[in-house]
Parts: C-alpha cells; structure tokens; sequence
C-alpha cells in the first residue's frame, strides 16, 4: 500500500507499520488476487471485512492510500465511498461489481479516525495548484461528521472545518452558506453545537478576508456577512442549554472573525449582554470570558465602545452569584482586561479603577480556587495598570495573600510577585518595601513548594539582593534544609548572591557554610548545581581570586575523592564548566586538572568525562587558546585513543579529536 512517493507527500513523514490486521483480513483472498489489488482496494476489502480492529486499521492508512492513489482519483473513487459510508442511513453500501460484504454502521472510533485522517488526506488533496480539487469535496463528509452524538467526533469534525477554511474559495460561498444553515436549522442540537464552532471560521471566506477584504465592494456591510451573525445569533438564543453553551464558547472568536465594523450589528452587546445574564451558570461562565477571545481590536478602534458597553458585563462577572462564573474570569482576568483595553486611554481613570476594583474582589473572594486563579494574573494586571494602580489597589492586599490559609494561594502569590518585581513596571524602591518582608515569609512558608516559588525565581531580581537583608540570611539558613530540591535552588543562587553582595562577603558569609557545604551534599543534583553556577562566579569573582580562594578547595576535595568517582565527575564538570571564562593561570590549572583525570584516573565514567569536557571546551565560542590545544589537549586525546580500553571512553576522545583543526 506504499509507494516513493508518500515520504514526500504533505503532512506524512512516517509510513505505518505493516498491519497484522491487513493479513488476517485478506485470509481468505488468493494470492494471485492479492498480487493485482490496487492500495485502494487493498482499503476497501479492509473495510468490508466485516471486523471493527480492521476497520480501524484501514482508516488509520486513509491519507497513505490516498497519495498513493493521486488526486484525481482520490475526486472520483475515494471521496464517493467515504460520502457514502458516512451518510448512508443503512450502514450499508453498493459495492464493487462481484463483493458480496457489506459494510457495518460505522462507529465512533472509526469516525474519529476519519476526521485525523482527513486533515492529511486534505493537505495532499489541495497541493494541487489545479482548482478542481477544492475543498468543498469534503463537505458532506464533514457535514455528517458535525452532527454525531460523540463528542470528541464533532470538534474533531470543526477542527478539520477550521483548517479547511483556510483553503476556500470565495466563489464557493454559497455551497459552505448552505451547509451551516441545515446545522443551524437542523432538529437536533448536536449539529447546532458543531454549527457554534464553525461559523466564526466563515467569515474569512464569505468577506474574501484571505484577500484582504472584509466589507463588500461597495464599502458597506457583506450580507452574507450579516446572515452569519444572525445564523450565530439564533444560536446564542436557542431554547437548548448546550447550543448556548457552545455558542457562548465561541463567541469571543466570532467576535474577532467579525471585526468592528460589525459591532452595532448586536451580537457585540445586545447578544453577549444576554449571554452573559442567561439563567445558566454553565453558559455565563463561558459568555464572560469570550472577551479573551475577541482581540484587541475593538479597544484600539475605541476603549470608550469597550468602557460602554463591555466593562459593566465584566463588573457584574466579578460579583456573580455562581463561583463557577467568578473562577471561569479569574482564569482568564488579565486577557479580559487586556481586550476591554480602557488602559489605552488615560482620560479613563474612572474606567481604569473600575477593572482593578474588580480584580480587587476575586482576589478577596471567599472561595479559594477563585483567589488562586486571580492572583495567577497578579503580575500581567500590574503591567496593565501600573505603578499607580498597583499602590493604590493591589499593594494593601499583598498581606493578606501571603498569608492566605491556602497553600496554592501563597504559592502562586509568590510567583506572581516574583514576576511583577522582574516586570519592569515597578521601581526598586517600591519593590524592596511591598515585597521583601513577603519573600522571607515565603521562604519561611511550612511547604516546600511556596519556599522554591522564590528560590528559583530569586535570580532574576538579583540586583536587589542587597536590599533584602532578612532574604539573604534566610537562605543561609535553608541552605541546610531537609528538602534536596530547597538546597538545589540555593546553591544556584549562590553565585548570584556573590554578583549582588560582593566577594568578601560570598569569602566569609557564603563559602564555608553554604558553598562548600553543599558540594559535599549526597544529592548529585544539588552538588550539579555548585558547578553550574562556576560560570558566573569566575566572571563575578575574576581569574585570580578563583585561583587563589576557590580552586584550592576544590582540588583538595578532587584529591580526597579517591573512593567517591561520582564526587570527582561532579568537580571535574565544574572545572570544564569554568573553562570558557577563565583565562590565563586559572585556565591553565583547569585544562590540567581535566587531563589529568583523562589520562591517571582508574574509573571509565571519570575518564569519558573529562574526554567530553574537553570537546566542550574546544568547540566554546569563547575558547582561543590554540597553545593550550596543539600542547597539552591533543597529545593527551591522543595518547589515550591509543591506549584506553573501554569503547566509550574511546568514542569520547576520538569525538573529541575530529574537532580539534
């Protein structure tokens, strides 16, 4: 069922294995038949085999048989036989001239498939730049897909629509006008729900937009245009709870397909109002967050029409009576306000005030999941609003959120303040008095996950570690926790810590207790993560002070390893993480070390180590010193293919070899 071909076909880059169900299936078929069937009737005995597992089987191989067979008769064999096996009412089809199977009803499963399947059969279909192979082929297909009972089949069925959308005619609007309509109109609400999710997606193909356009000719309104947003509309306001639910879904995306020049047409606010105050709470969680959704068009074209219009639906979203409602837009608050967009135009400080208000009570809701879905976007609202919204509406409420009851509160409030401090938005004085005495009660919290909230973040606020006094001395104290991953972040902080404080004070606060200490942790990953930081150090700290304060530690740790490989591999990658930074002695010590190691070390693992640091150090941008190379590095690879033992200790040296010039 494979030709050449299909390696290079669009959207397939592995062939399926050969089947076990495909041999089980052709049991009973002579072999000289076999010899002659062509990959499309190799499909279709799998299909009518009358076995579901072989059913599946052929479907998963839709898009390979597909290529095999060409577009032109993908149009006239292919397409059919699907049509037919999904519409057909019976399950049962015409077949070929001489079959005697029938073809079962298919199943879920199956349609489920076919919608995979049909993507990449669609890809191949319209590579062509023959525009008799259109998109519009498969719309029956889909057609029928759109309105099965099963779920995961009908956003699957509006996926393919959507991608499909992309490659339509204009010219073959009316065939794609008349397919939503029987969704909408149809009896049943499973294509109506189907219908919600592809409407907004045909904007772009009734307008021309792929052309650029987006009103008619003339300049005014499109009708077809027009008789979408009220296909949509009759959606929003259908007597069934799911059709308004998923209209509600993709409301937010319909309003951005549409754009502002339908805005007074009423589904940006006679529609969304009345979504937002249906009876169900279902429906009014997804109606208030489609502003996430509806981009910031129509902020930029006037944040007065969003103040107007949108900012009271997001005030009373804030203080619905359903949690659900107030959880679903603190999930998606900053997006919201984003969209809204009143920040855009200072003469709305009222409007302004008014957003932060609202983000002010789902951060005090009593109910904890909604707090913790608000002070998620923490951050992103004081980039929104500012320094002056933040000390006015947000700074008074950090208190009481770090010292929220909840776990999953303080944890993501400690995040958030993580992010803001390295937003940009606020000055460093602002953020040394709100935050610092809550990163120490963060790093003083009873759980460790609110602790490594600031401990892994803690860098990127690192020049204003010489403002927070109390933080510091905290995490000298952790630095003998009981958690590995706590110690892990402060050892990676540790030469930030050196940047920020300066050197004498990482000589005689920082290195016994902490440094050295941790490089002796039992935890590989906490000694790892010593290492990774010498980088920063040598820049920090310069050759000579490493050379004569630093390295004399660790070599003598190196030479009292002599039981412990895994403790020697740990130095000898911070020699080799070193190296292309230093420079001069300090270089010279390093590249000795690593040699050395390669060439007298009795165990493999330690050997293959320092073969590979060496082509690290080699291949760095940084490193340049070709005397160091051609005299100690080469001789000693070299000398050591010769002579090793082990076959991976040799494929390291030999790697290493080829790139040296």
């Amino acid at each position: 069922m494979t030709t050449t071909e299909t390696t290079e076909a669009p959207g397939i880059s592995v062939l399926p294995a050969p089947s076990i169900q495909l041999a089980r299936s052709l049991a009973s078929t002579p072999l000289e038949d076999l010899s002659s069937m062509s990959p499309y009737l190799l499909f279709q005995k799998q299909m009518e085999s009358g076995s579901t597992e072989a059913s599946l089987d052929a479907m998963k191989r839709l898009s390979v048989v597909a290529i095999t067979m060409g577009q032109a008769e993908v149009q006239s064999e292919m397409i059919p036989y699907l049509t037919t096996m999904v519409t057909q009412p019976s399950g049962v089809m015409a077949q070929p001239q001489g079959s005697t199977s029938n073809i079962h009803p298919p199943t879920d499963e199956l349609l489920l498939l076919l919608g995979q399947e049909l993507k990449l059969v669609g890809r191949f279909y319209m590579s062509s730049e023959d525009k008799k192979y259109a998109v519009e082929d498969f719309l029956p297909i889909l057609e029928r897909l759109a309105a099965v009972e099963e779920t995961v089949v009908r956003d699957e069925a509006v996926s393919v629509f959507a991608e499909f959308s992309d490659s339509a005619l204009a010219s073959q609007s009316s065939t794609w006008m008349a397919l939503i309509k029987r969704l909408v109109n149809a009896d049943w609400f499973t294509p109506k729900v189907s219908a919600a999710g592809i409407i907004p997606h045909l904007f772009s193909i009734v307008t021309d937009k792929n052309n650029g356009a987006n009103a008619a000719p003339n300049g005014s309104l499109h009708p077809a245009a027009l008789e979408l947003l009220a296909l949509y509309k009759e959606l929003c306001t259908d007597e069934t709870p799911m059709v308004r639910r998923a209209a509600a879904q993709h409301l937010g995306h319909a309003l951005a397909q549409s754009g502002w020049i339908y805005r007074d047409d009423g589904l940006a606010v006679a529609t969304f109002t009345r979504l937002c105050h249906d009876e169900q709470d279902s429906v009014r969680r997804l109606a208030v967050v489609a502003l996430a959704d509806a981009s910031t068009l129509y902020a930029e074209q006037s944040p007065q029409w969003t103040a107007q219009h949108w900012l009271p639906l997001l005030k009373e979203a804030s203080t619905d009576l359903s949690w659900r409602v107030r959880h679903n837009l603190s999930k998606n608050f900053s997006s919201v306000a984003e969209n809204v967009g009143v920040n855009k135009d200072r003469r709305l400080i009222t409007e302004q005030a008014l957003v932060m208000a609202c983000f002010v009570t789902l951060l005090t809701d009593v109910e904890a999941e909604v707090r913790a879905a608000a002070v998620a976007h923490l951050a992103r609202m004081v980039a929104w609003g500012g320094q002056s919204h933040f000390t006015t509406h947000l700074q008074p409420l950090l208190p009481a959120l770090a010292d929220d009851v909840v776990m999953e509160v303080r944890s993501k409030c400690a995040l958030a303040l993580m992010d803001a401090a390295h937003g940009g938005t606020l000055e460093d004085a602002v953020i040394l008095q709100s935050f610092g005495p809550l990163l120490e009660a963060f790093l003083q919290d009873e759980f460790h996950e609110v602790q490594l909230q600031v401990l892994t973040n803690l860098h990127k606020i690192a020049h204003l570690l010489q403002g927070l006094g109390g933080v510091v001395t905290t995490l000298l104290q952790m630095s003998k926790a009981t958690n590995w991953r706590v110690r892990q972040a402060v050892a990676q902080l540790l030469p930030h810590l050196a940047e920020a404080r300066g050197m004498e004070f990482f000589t005689q606060v920082l290195m016994e207790p902490a440094w050295l200490t941790l490089l002796m942790d039992p935890v590989a990953s906490v000694r790892q993560a010593i290492m990774e930081g010498m980088p920063l150090l040598v820049k920090v700290a310069g050759d000579d002070w490493i050379t004569q304060n630093l390295m004399p530690h660790h070599v003598k740790i190196y030479n009292q390893s002599s039981s412990s490989y895994l403790m020697r591999i740990t130095l000898l990658q911070g020699f080799i993480e070193a190296a292309p930074t230093a420079k001069g002695s300090l270089l010279q010590e390093v590249i000795g070390l690593v040699v050395k190691a390669l060439t007298q070390d009795k165990v493999a693992n330690v050997r293959m180590v320092a073969a590979k640091g060496l082509e690290q150090i080699v291949t760095s941008e940084s490193f340049d010193d070709d005397g160091l190379v051609q005299g100690q590095i080469k001789p000693a690879l070299t000398q050591k293919l010769g002579s090793e033992d082990d076959e991976d200790v040799r494929f390291a040296c030999q790697s290493a070899l080829d790139h040296i010039k």
